[in-house]
């Protein structure tokens, strides 16, 4: 198995077998995702497909293939007749070793970059969550809510220059993690 799996979507399909609406899951069968999702949630009226993503450094190209997922038109597997529901959202699961503030700092910085590509590109493709997944544990942040973050964190990155440290410092603030 690789170690996308077994630290990413391992603990994401339980996090989601532990929640109290009963989700139906779906992931391929030889732990690999090459030819679509990594998971796949179904529950009434609502479709998550899920993109995850060990990430080993502190390099923003692991996030390239999060953002390409959704455009390559990968086939939902609880559709018979379409390729997608009316009712999908598109998440990202992203899993690390790293303090969870330094990956929300990086990502942070990622999309204050340009603000209105990714909330151009979180309409486009209905995104829903961002799944931090650090040692077994998960936690949900809406993508709207991510967005508006970035934006806060743009304004006060740009009232006055700030360093590494003091984006981290900012970065966990703003995201109320540790």
């Amino acid at each position: 198995m690789n170690k996308e799996y077994e630290l990413v979507v391992k603990p994401l399909i339980k996090w989601f077998k532990n929640q109290k609406s009963n989700w139906q899951l779906e992931f391929p069968k030889y732990h690999t995702a090459a030819t679509g999702w990594d998971l796949q949630a179904r529950r009434k009226n609502q479709d998550l497909l899920i993109e995850a993503k060990y990430i080993k450094g502190r390099f923003v190209s692991y996030f390239a293939g999060m953002v390409c997922a959704p455009m390559s038109n990968k086939r939902q597997s609880f559709m018979k007749r379409k390729a997608h529901g009316w009712n999908e959202g598109v998440c990202w699961a992203i899993g690390t070793s790293f303090k969870s503030r330094d990956i929300m700092q990086i990502l942070l910085d990622y999309f204050s970059r340009n603000l209105v590509f990714w909330e151009f590109y979180g309409k486009y493709f209905k995104m829903k969550y961002v799944f931090f997944v650090n040692d077994l544990e998960v936690k949900k942040v809406d993508w709207n809510k991510l967005i508006f973050i970035a934006g806060k964190y743009l304004e006060a990155q740009n009232k006055n220059k700030l360093s590494l440290l003091e984006r981290r410092t900012l970065a966990a603030k703003l995201c109320s993690i540790k």
